[in-house]
C-alpha cells in the first residue's frame, strides 16, 4: 500500500510538472491600462473589488490576474464561485461542476482566451481551478489560493459575509460585479450597496473599469433606450 501511495504521488507531481512546462510556453493575453492598474491593487491587498458595466473587461481582468499569480507559484489553486439565484443545485442533474458549469462559463470562457482551451480543461481536470456555489461554502476554507467571485451583486450581505470569512491568511479574494446589472430578485438587497462604502476606506482595493470591450454600438444603443 505504501509503495502504490509513493507511485501515485509521483504520478500527480509529474503530471503538475508538465503542466507547469505547458504554462510556460503559453502567453497570456495582453491588459489594457485600465486593467493593469487592477492588478497593481491586487498585489497591494488580501480583498478587491473590480467594478463595471458589460464588456468593461472586469472578468478578463480577474482571471489573468489570478492565472499570472498562478504560474508564478505564488497560490496553488484557483476558486471560481458565485452566487445562484433561479435554480436549486439539488434539481440540477450531474456532479457540481456540471451544474455550475453554465453560471461560472463567463469565468472559465476567459481562461480560454487568456491561455486556449486545452491548458483550461487541463486545470480543471487537475483540480488547479476549483468551482463552487456560495451557498455551500459555510465550513470551508480557501487556502493558499486566488478566489473569484463573479457576478457578487446578485449576493445579499449574509451572502457576502459568509464567503468573505472563508478566506485564510495566504490567499486574494476578488469580487466582479456591477450596481448596473443587480437581478431583480435582489434588488436593493444587494449587498454591493454595502461594499461600495469599501472605496476609500484603505482596507480593500476598489476600481471601476470604464472601457466598452465588446460592441461599441451596445453602450449607444442602450444609452438611447434609457434616456429620458
Amino acid at each position: 500500500m505504501l509503495e502504490q501511495n509513493k507511485g501515485l504521488s509521483f504520478t500527480f507531481k509529474r503530471l503538475c510538472f508538465v503542466t507547469i512546462r505547458i504554462f510556460a510556453r503559453t502567453e497570456l493575453k495582453d491588459l489594457n491600462e485600465e486593467q493593469k492598474e487592477f492588478v497593481k491593487l491586487f498585489y497591494q491587498y488580501d480583498v478587491c473589488f473590480l467594478h463595471g458595466d458589460f464588456g468593461s473587461g472586469k472578468s478578463l481582468a480577474a482571471v489573468h490576474t489570478a492565472l499570472t499569480s498562478f504560474r508564478k507559484k505564488q497560490f496553488n489553486n484557483i476558486w471560481i464561485t458565485r452566487p445562484m439565484l433561479k435554480n436549486s443545485l439539488s434539481a440540477l442533474p450531474g456532479t457540481l461542476e456540471e451544474k455550475m458549469s453554465p453560471y461560472t462559463f463567463p469565468i472559465t470562457q476567459n481562461m480560454e482566451v487568456c491561455q486556449g482551451k486545452e491548458i483550461t480543461d487541463k486545470m480543471l481536470k487537475e483540480g488547479l481551478v476549483k468551482i463552487m456555489p456560495i451557498e455551500v461554502a459555510k465550513g470551508c476554507s480557501f487556502i493558499d489560493s486566488v478566489v473569484i467571485v463573479d457576478e457578487y451583486e446578485d449576493m445579499t450581505y449574509a451572502d457576502f459575509r459568509t464567503i468573505l470569512t472563508r478566506l485564510s491568511k495566504g490567499s486574494k479574494m476578488i469580487f466582479c460585479g456591477s450596481k448596473e446589472q443587480i437581478d431583480k430578485q435582489i434588488g436593493k438587497n444587494s449587498c454591493i450597496y454595502d461594499t461600495m462604502k469599501l472605496e476609500n476606506s484603505g482596507l480593500v482595493g476598489y476600481i471601476t473599469l470604464k472601457s466598452n470591450h465588446r460592441n461599441p454600438i451596445l453602450t449607444d444603443i442602450i444609452e438611447f433606450l434609457e434616456k429620458e
